[in-house]
């Protein structure tokens, strides 16, 4: 998912754009992911240079009535 994609989805309205983005932002990079974060499903994948990992494909966030609204 691109910010960019969801600006030009979202242009209608700025405040729902800015809004979207900081809470994906918020979803990426927090460094307190395990608080408000629990992953639902990962699957196994191969890396372009060959390498396995997970990867997480669903999750489920629990934010605080103040951060939602």
């Amino acid at each position: 998912l691109s910010i960019a994609l969801s600006g030009t989805v979202l242009s209608r309205c700025p405040a729902c754009a800015r809004n979207f983005a900081n809470l994906y932002c918020n979803n990426i990079c927090s460094p307190d992911q395990s608080l408000f974060t629990n992953v639902t499903r990962i699957v196994n994948r191969t890396t372009a240079l060959g390498f396995r990992q997970l990867a997480v494909v669903e999750y489920q966030s629990y934010y605080q009535r103040e951060f939602a609204d």
